[in-house]
């Protein structure tokens, strides 16, 4: 799909394009060379010609108002926070203004005032991110004060992150496991684990087996992440040789969806404890 435009008709001659959207949109060098090829950028205009330019680059840091997604659950809301049930297969924040199917396109249509949180940055009040495959407890904060705060004491304000996930086969492991990640930033690649010191990041987790279904020969798990590192769950419970179902990414078997859901979130703020929880739809393991 080729990108949406908008014409832009100068009322002056301009010497270069660069140097007319910087001072007309106060467009950095690095957002320039995201939306625009350089021989463009070097073009000089007359009077009265006209630009296309791309929404993308104009809405820039924008969110998208037309929601086209499954209707989001909203858990609960309070003075300081807004909670809502993410749905599988869902962005939790779009990367450019044209994606409209994601969590805060929704929250625009409904609530477009509590947006104006963290408004330099696409993910706005979001305490935290979920994977695209994951459902589950999402948690936006309502001020900048308060998220900057809870984003800088996170490790410490979050009591207990616990997830629901189907596995493969019998698992009858229990308790805490700690393993060292690979950094994984890198888009399209795997997150490595090994054992703790091969790599610098270390990641932990307690697992619980829930229930056993035979017919389907996989395990649905209760996971408390103590930590957060990118894929950790999916990563961590491959190398324990339980792989999720339908996370074929890391070696599971094909399913209905990627099963792994976000079921509770607990918060200690200034003495205040808030607990959300959510019981998935669908989730039968198939």
């Amino acid at each position: 799909m080729e990108p949406k435009t908008t014409d832009y008709c100068l009322l002056q001659s301009i010497d270069s394009v660069e140097d007319f959207l910087k001072s007309t949109f106060h467009a950095s060098s690095n957002k320039l060379k995201k939306h625009f090829k350089k021989p463009f950028l070097s073009r000089s205009f007359k009077e009265k010609a006209t630009l296309s330019l791309p929404l993308n680059f104009i809405n820039d840091g924008e969110i998208n108002p037309h929601y086209e997604g499954e209707e989001i659950r909203i858990i609960a809301e309070d003075e300081n926070f807004f909670v809502f049930d993410k749905n599988p297969n869902q962005f939790v924040h779009p990367l450019t203004y044209d994606e409209s199917d994601n969590c805060l396109s929704f929250i625009r249509t409904k609530r477009p005032e509590l947006l104006n949180v963290n408004r330099s940055q696409y993910d706005r009040g979001l305490l935290y991110r979920l994977d695209y495959e994951t459902s589950g407890v999402m948690i936006y904060v309502k001020s900048d004060e308060l998220y900057k705060k809870l984003r800088e004491s996170f490790s410490t304000i979050a009591k207990a992150k616990i997830y629901w996930c189907w596995v493969e086969g019998e698992m009858r492991l229990s308790g805490g496991f700690k393993h060292s990640f690979s950094s994984g930033e890198e888009k399209g690649k795997r997150v490595i684990v090994d054992e703790v010191g091969v790599y610098s990041l270390e990641g932990e987790l307690s697992l619980k087996a829930l229930r056993y279904e035979q017919s389907l020969n996989r395990t649905l798990v209760e996971v408390t992440l103590k930590s957060g590192l990118r894929h950790q769950i999916r990563a961590q419970l491959a190398h324990l040789g339980f792989p999720l179902a339908g996370d074929k990414f890391y070696g599971g078997k094909e399913a209905r969806r990627l099963y792994l859901h976000a079921q509770s979130y607990r918060l200690e703020v200034d003495g205040r404890d808030y607990s959300y929880d959510s019981t998935p739809l669908n989730f039968d393991g198939f």
